[in-house]
């Protein structure tokens, strides 16, 4: 298993709520699926990569649409 494959989980669904952590999510779980990739079979732990980057990717949309509807009620 990915030493990485776990934190970027846990970081992509913190990102949900805590929307800050979106980037850490999206380059752990980004880095995490490529060495998963590259280690041709030997590694997993994608799954939970790719929840983390999708969390990550969702968490970063809902800050920028968070901001922006912060900014158009102002």
């Amino acid at each position: 298993r990915d030493r990485s494959a776990t934190p970027a989980l846990i970081l992509g669904l913190l990102a949900l709520p805590f929307g800050l952590l979106s980037p850490l999510a999206i380059w752990s779980g980004g880095r995490s699926l490529a060495r998963i990739r590259r280690s041709q079979g030997q590694l997993r732990g994608s799954t939970s990569a790719l929840i983390g980057l999708a969390g990550g990717l969702l968490g970063a949309l809902f800050l920028a649409g968070g901001i922006v509807f912060w900014f158009s009620t102002s």
